[in-house]
């Protein structure tokens, strides 16, 4: 039951706005012809526009247009019965293939 005194738990914080003000907003938008991601596109393209601020505009215009991908983990577990692999060295003479057991021998 609800007692005086207590603080405010959960609920919305003050001043965030309803739904109601934000569908009036993109009525506005609507209203106005205005198309937010096309303003960003052409403030990117302008001439006047620094680096910094082409690639913030696009940098926005990608939140919408591309999906945000998650980070993805690797888990790799060692094989079992891992044996080592022996490599010999062969060097040919021309005439045939001798076997290399120290690689001093090898002209």
């Amino acid at each position: 039951m609800f007692e005086e005194g207590h603080s405010k738990i959960g609920g919305r914080k003050k001043g965030t706005p309803n739904k109601v003000t934000l569908i009036r907003a993109d009525d506005l938008l609507l209203k106005l012809d205005i198309n937010p991601i096309q303003k960003l596109i052409e403030i990117a393209e302008s001439d006047e526009a620094s680096i910094d601020q082409r690639i913030n505009c696009y940098k926005e215009i990608a939140k919408y247009t591309y999906p945000r991908l998650k980070l993805q983990e690797l888990w790799v577990s060692p094989p079992e019965n891992l044996a080592p692999t022996v490599i010999k060295l062969v060097a040919g003479t021309g005439s045939g293939i001798r076997s290399v057991t120290n690689l001093s021998q090898i002209r």
